[in-house]
């Protein structure tokens, strides 16, 4: 090779490294603000989380797909389940395909909006179960991965189904499902994808004939009671706020705070968690 081949082969490696350096950077994906809703917002949080496991391995081909994934979801759309032929299982391929038809169905239903943070662990698991199943040689590995989806798995469901009332006319519009509104830390602020939602939440709950928006406003554990109790409220508030601005009528709504005591995720006292920080909001008739 002469001397100006060697040049361009250097300078385009490093070309190659510097493109695909973002994709390292577990961190700068961790703190990219979450543009999505819930479901989105949990894959990011999931996905950095097998990053980072990745990079303690120092197996960096699997840092930049679970990294490049998180920083599809921070930015609002939630990647597609990866398909077990993208993949050369080495182990539990019988299990693996099972496991797929089951998560591939859950993900098609509502569950990803009344559970998220399940549904993102049960889809990051099992795409982690998958990609160590291909490397086939870390027993120890596999086993975790799978043990962490099918402890997920059962909690992606739809968490309440509406009861019917049997003499309801048939063509009445279902009322929306719950919805759930998620804050920035230390903010009651409605941000305006978080108003999208309730537009059409409220749109849904005119066409239903709702006649109550029952409201719970809700903090991670990174203050004190007192302050987190206070600051429940104002999301909730917020929410109110935004629901009235959709049409919803103010003498149809009702508010409670739970501050940091029914957290979506479990943490330790003090610890910012961004899906513990939201208000949800439950139609009635």
């Amino acid at each position: 090779m002469n001397l100006v081949l060697k040049v361009s082969a250097v300078f385009g490696a490093m070309a190659l490294l510097a493109g695909c350096a973002s994709n390292y950077d577990v961190e700068k994906v961790s703190m990219m603000p979450d543009q999505g809703g819930g479901f989105t917002m949990a894959l990011h949080k999931r996905y950095v989380e097998r990053a980072q496991f990745e990079k303690g391995e120092e197996d960096w081909v699997s840092v930049s797909f679970f990294n490049s994934r998180g920083k599809m979801a921070a930015m609002g759309d939630a990647p597609d389940l990866q398909m077990t032929d993208k993949r050369s299982l080495k182990a539990d391929m019988n299990s693996i395909n099972m496991a797929y038809i089951t998560l591939a169905k859950a993900l098609n239903t509502a569950a990803p909006n009344h559970a998220p943070d399940a549904c993102a662990r049960a889809q990051t698991w099992f795409e982690h179960w998958m990609e160590q199943a291909e490397e086939g040689h870390q027993p120890d590995h596999i086993a975790t991965a799978r043990t962490g989806f099918e402890k997920a798995m059962p909690d992606c469901k739809v968490s309440m189904v509406m009861p019917m009332d049997k003499k309801m006319p048939m063509k009445m519009a279902s009322l929306p499902a719950p919805i759930t509104i998620y804050f920035g830390h230390d903010s009651a602020e409605v941000t305006s994808a978080s108003q999208s939602i309730i537009d059409r939440a409220a749109k849904a709950a005119k066409m239903a004939k709702a006649k109550r928006a029952v409201l719970i406003g809700h903090t991670d554990r990174s203050g004190s009671n007192g302050y987190n109790l206070a600051l429940s409220q104002k999301r909730a508030e917020a929410v109110a706020s935004a629901l009235m601005m959709a049409g919803v009528p103010s003498a149809e709504i009702r508010s409670s705070n739970a501050g940091e005591t029914s957290p979506q995720v479990s943490t330790e006292d003090g610890i910012k968690e961004r899906m513990n920080r939201r208000v949800e909001v439950l139609f009635e008739r």
